[in-house]
């Protein structure tokens, strides 16, 4: 059965690159942290054209992160699709129109981004943009969980518009996201108004006819600038959940908490190498589920007996609520053979709740914990590049102070009275046809 099974791929494999006359690429990873060894196999077919993009790109995984019931036929490895997705451009290359799954992109070009995590989160998903010399607009559908998913009752889907202006080098864009409990939403993804109009004109509060009942959607939004010059490029994003305006207005008033986040950044471009310094925070509570939907992935914190990794549940800033952080880096690359990079990075993290609404009627709070998680971590990794050939290392040093574990009784993260050393090795090549 497993001969069968593996002859069958390699002649899927052998036409779909015929067919396509696209690119092979096979590549191996080690991953060792001195306790336990583990593997990533990836194979990737692509097709880059100015009009026409192919990408299907699939990772072999050893370690004990998921459970795969056919694991025996792969080797005791189970296999992630992280990205397999076409794109169509117009011969002037203005409208594009995407659709599959991908690693979920952001705008601004940060470790630190607001709206996508920077943690490559691959989701089935449908895209259609436009874009001149003068401004640009994007709007995605992306599925969260399906509506036969085994572990969680409800779908759960979410809608991105962007609307930006180009003036140079300089660009200014709007930001807006909508996450609910359905599969899809028509109105959300065709309509170019920004997500506030469409949920307002359909409001069950409203004496209309197209009024609707039992929609509660949870939106966000925010603003972004960005100037890339040969020199250096600098990036300023804002994300809004919730902001107390009765503080200006009417200050007698309830004063509810801000629900915001901010990412700033800048990278000096010099012959010496990209000298870079980013940082961003985010208040308590931004990406919970207040009034409708949690900014995540998933509805839960856990699925079966396992907990999800905050970091690969959070749609937006990695590192979630109640969170700050910074960090310094530097690539140098030598003809496009070599390259070496390093990085130092520091966060504080407080208690947070990804996908319970725990959040007060009144007060802001900020890493107001008696007890902080506090992580620093040097990381340096080297790449060479050959014709057909590819190379790379990489290794992480740091420690942990206080680390965030799941509080199953009040289905949290908060900080813990353990620390932890990260010592890891990644050895990897690269083939590629």
């Amino acid at each position: 059965m497993l001969k069968k099974r593996t002859l069958i791929m390699v002649i899927c494999l052998f036409f779909t690159c015929l067919v396509f006359a696209v690119n092979f690429e096979i590549g191996f990873q080690g991953f060792y942290d001195f306790e336990e060894f583990n593997d990533r196999i990836g194979v990737k077919i692509y097709h880059l054209a100015p009009n026409f993009d192919f990408v299907a790109d699939i990772g072999f995984y050893s370690d004990d992160k998921y459970s795969f019931y056919e694991s025996d036929y792969y080797f005791d490895h189970y296999f992630l699709i992280e990205n397999g997705y076409i794109t169509f451009r117009s011969f002037n290359n203005n409208i594009k129109f995407s659709s599959g799954i991908k690693d979920l992109q952001d705008e601004i070009n940060s470790p630190y981004s607001l709206f996508f995590s920077s943690e490559k989160i691959s989701q089935p998903y449908l895209e259609l943009g436009y874009e001149d010399e003068h401004m640009f607009y994007d709007t995605r559908w992306i599925q969260l969980t399906s509506p036969s998913n085994k572990h969680f009752t409800e779908p759960k889907s979410m809608n991105y518009k962007t609307y930006g202006l180009k003036f140079g080098d300089f660009r200014f864009g709007y930001q807006d996201a909508v996450v609910y409990n359905r599969e899809f939403d028509f109105f959300y993804l065709f309509n170019p108004l920004p997500v506030y109009f469409s949920q307002e004109i359909r409001a069950s509060g409203n004496t209309m006819p197209w009024a609707e009942e039992g929609k509660n959607d949870n939106s966000l939004m925010g603003f972004f600038i960005d100037y890339d010059k040969p020199t250096y490029y600098f990036y300023s994003q804002l994300l809004f959940d919730d902001f107390n305006t009765n503080r200006f207005f009417y200050p007698e008033r309830t004063q509810n908490p801000d629900k915001i986040a901010f990412s700033s950044g800048m990278t000096f471009k010099t012959k010496a190498g990209n000298f870079g310094l980013h940082g961003a925070l985010a208040t308590q509570y931004t990406f919970e589920p207040g009034g409708g939907p949690s900014y995540t992935v998933y509805p839960l914190n856990k699925y079966y007996d396992k907990i999800i990794n905050y970091k690969e549940n959070y749609i937006g800033y990695k590192y979630g609520e109640n969170a700050a952080s910074i960090l310094v880096d530097y690539l140098y690359t030598y003809n496009n053979r070599f390259d070496i990079y390093s990085s130092f990075e520091t966060v504080f993290s407080g208690s947070k709740s990804p996908t319970k609404d725990i959040a007060p009627v009144e007060g802001t709070n900020f890493l107001d914990d008696d007890t902080l998680e506090k992580s620093f971590i040097y990381t340096i990794s080297a790449n060479l590049y050959f014709k057909f050939f590819e190379l790379n290392l990489s290794a992480n040093l740091g420690k942990i102070f206080n680390e965030l574990i799941y509080d199953d009784t009040n289905d949290c993260f908060v900080p813990s009275q353990t620390d932890k050393d990260l010592l890891n090795v990644d050895v990897g090549f690269k083939v590629k046809f």
